[in-house]
Order: structure tokens, then C-alpha cells, then sequence
């Protein structure tokens, strides 16, 4: 049995390929074989994101350069560790149909379609609509932009089955089409802490504090910054967009195993992402979370459905989390297993539909 996935795997992002790669490993724990379908995905390149006609040439070169570095670490990790088809047209894609039992959007925020380089593909029209499944799409907010609702609506009422990572998706889905979808974990929480170890790259000794921002946030670094000082240790810092002008120069020189392993290695978390968020609890660090700030405002309820499985509320947008050993496994399995269970049953379903029953 094959399974084609439609997800940001080509994103330069550590949480986009990792979940990418975990969701490959359960499913093949159950017997489901599966890749990854290359497409013309496009974020937009630096020069257009942060707008350079107005900076110096030595900083548009490089940062260009530094995002160069940066996309050959990850493209060493898709061609290490994920399967993936040929690069497929938008209009291509109808030739995968025939080649896939059945298709999985997600995870990840494959349903904003604020994001750049997101479009109609994620919602599957290329499939049969009995070949059409979701695990754990995030639509990146609670509301789908109001041109976009009727197309979205008649997308959603074809999927065979329906996963998102949030509640509020579910909502979301159940306003616009009146159907059930059901609320899973993002990949990289179904797979255990000996699973990621086998992946990881440690190369800084312990102790240190470790500072992971997606976006900038003052407050956070300064944070991070008083409690290594005061408690003597080291700060590393690993950005998600290119911070120099802050004083982070972390950004284009850590891997995809790398990141892991600080994570993994470190005595202290502060990160405003919630893959950081996600690993740090799954190997139960101390983390300090704050939640992002403005447009992407939106996304912090993911966090704030994970931090309340541990009984942490997300106050003003700001939590701090320890969890006491064993806690994550057991607080975590009921939820892991209902993901694990919605999975099995797709895996059974496409067996029936591969039969003809």
C-alpha cells in the first residue's frame, strides 16, 4: 500500500521537515509505504519577504548568502531522510492519482492559504475523492478568508476522512461544512524519545540555556539572556529568520539534526515555536513560552491546546512549563493513541477501497 503526502516539506523550517519525516515513520509501522509529493512550492524568496530596495547592497548579499547556506542543510536532510517523489507541475499532478492508494494534506498549515506558496493542492482536487485524507491540517487561524469560504467548503465536503492539529479547525470545519473532524497531535509527537534520539546531533557540552525564535521577540531574549547569566551558563540561539541586526548571528550554520540535538541537550528552553515548544516537552525540558506577536497571532492556539494537556495555562500569551519525569508519556497517551487509532483506520479503509469493498 502507497500513500502520497501533500505537505511544506520543502519549507526551510526544522518543525515543517521533522513532522514531514515522523509522519513517514508511522506510517510505516503500519505497513503503509509512502512518499512525499515534490511540487513548485514557493515561500518567496528573501529579496521579496523583507523588502530590500531600501537596504544596503552588503545586506541584501548577504543575507541571500546566508539563505544559500542555510537551504543546502536542509535539502542534506529531505535527501537523507525523506521520501519524495519527482517534482510534479500544479498541473501535473493528476498524473499521481493513479499511482497512490491514497493521499494525506498535512500536517502542518497546508489550509493557510495566507501563507505564500500555499495553494488549491493541499486540498487534494487532483485525487479520486475517496482517495482524499487529512492529518492534522492547521488552517493557521480561526477564520478562512471570506473569498475563499465557498471553494474551501466544497474541497473540505469531499475528503473521505478529516484530521486537524487544533480545535479550532475543527470548528472551523464544522461551521462551514457541518461534518466531523477529528483533533490529532502533530506527527512529531506520535514518535517516542528513543525514536528521536536515534536522529539527532549533539555537539555542544552541557550545561547551556537554549534560545529558539521563529520570529523576534525582545522580551523572550531578554529572558533567556538574565537567567543564563544569573545562572552562570552558556546561551545558544538558533533563529527562524535572519536576526544579525539583534545581535543573533545563529541561523544559517545549524542543521536539521543539529537543532534537535540542542534541544535535546539543553538544560533550559525559551522559544516562541511550538515545534520547539513540542520537542521541549517531549523530552521534558524547562521551557519558557511566549506566544507570536501581531499577524501571527493566529497560530498561538496550537500551543495553548498542548501546554493545557499538562494542566499550563497560556496567560497574556506567556507560560512557563517543567514537567516532572514520565509526565509527557502519560499525559500525552491518550491523545497519541486516538491519533494513532484515526490512522489505523485510514490505513484500513484504503485497504477496503484497494480491494474493492
Amino acid at each position: 500500500m502507497k500513500a502520497g503526502i501533500l505537505t511544506f516539506h520543502l519549507a526551510d523550517n526544522y518543525g515543517a521537515v521533522l513532522q514531514a519525516y515522523a509522519l513517514q515513520q508511522v506510517l510505516l509501522k503500519f505497513g503503509v509505504a509512502s512518499e512525499i509529493l515534490t511540487t513548485d512550492f514557493s515561500n518567496g524568496s528573501y529579496e521579496e519577504r523583507n523588502c530590500f530596495s531600501g537596504a544596503a547592497a552588503v545586506l541584501k548579499k548577504r543575507v541571500l548568502s546566508e539563505n544559500e547556506k542555510r537551504h543546502r542543510l536542509f535539502e542534506g536532510f529531505r535527501e537523507g531522510y525523506l521520501r519524495c517523489s519527482p517534482k510534479y507541475e500544479d498541473r501535473e499532478l493528476e498524473k499521481a492519482n493513479p499511482l497512490y492508494d491514497f493521499f494525506i494534506a498535512g500536517s502542518d498549515q497546508v489550509w493557510n492559504l495566507r501563507i505564500p506558496g500555499t495553494s488549491g493542492r493541499y486540498f487534494l482536487p487532483f485525487a479520486d475523492p475517496e482517495k482524499r485524507v487529512s492529518y492534522a491540517a492547521s488552517f493557521g487561524s480561526e477564520e478562512i478568508p471570506e473569498k475563499s469560504r465557498a471553494w474551501c467548503r466544497d474541497q473540505l465536503k469531499s475528503f473521505a476522512y478529516l484530521s486537524v492539529r487544533e480545535k479550532s479547525a475543527r470548528d472551523l470545519i464544522q461551521r462551514l461544512t457541518g461534518r466531523r473532524a477529528d483533533v490529532v497531535l502533530d506527527p512529531v509527537l506520535l514518535l517516542t524519545r528513543g525514536e528521536w534520539d536515534g536522529l539527532y546531533e549533539r555537539k555542544d557540552p552541557p550545561p547551556y540555556y537554549l534560545l529558539y525564535m521563529i520570529t523576534y521577540d525582545g522580551e523572550l531574549a531578554m529572558r533567556a539572556k538574565q537567567a543564563a547569566c544569573k545562572d552562570g551558563v552558556s546561551l545558544r540561539t538558533v533563529c527562524g529568520t535572519f536576526m544579525p541586526q539583534f545581535g543573533f548571528e545563529a541561523w544559517s550554520g545549524v542543521s536539521v539534526k543539529e537543532w534537535l540535538g540542542l534541544i535535546a541537550g539543553a538544560s533550559r528552553v525559551f522559544t516562541n515555536s511550538f515545534h520547539g515548544l513540542a520537542f521541549s516537552l517531549l523530552y521534558e525540558l524547562p521551557v519558557e513560552i511566549t506566544g507570536l506577536k501581531g499577524a501571527l497571532s493566529g497560530r498561538n492556539g496550537r500551543m495553548e491546546e498542548l501546554l493545557a494537556v499538562f494542566g499550563v495555562r497560556f496567560a497574556s500569551d506567556y507560560a512557563v512549563c517543567s514537567l516532572p519525569e514520565g509526565a509527557f508519556e502519560e499525559k500525552m497517551a491518550p491523545y497519541k493513541e486516538a491519533s494513532l487509532r484515526y490512522l489505523m483506520e485510514v490505513r484500513e479503509y484504503a485497504e477496503n477501497l484497494q480491494h474493492g469493498c
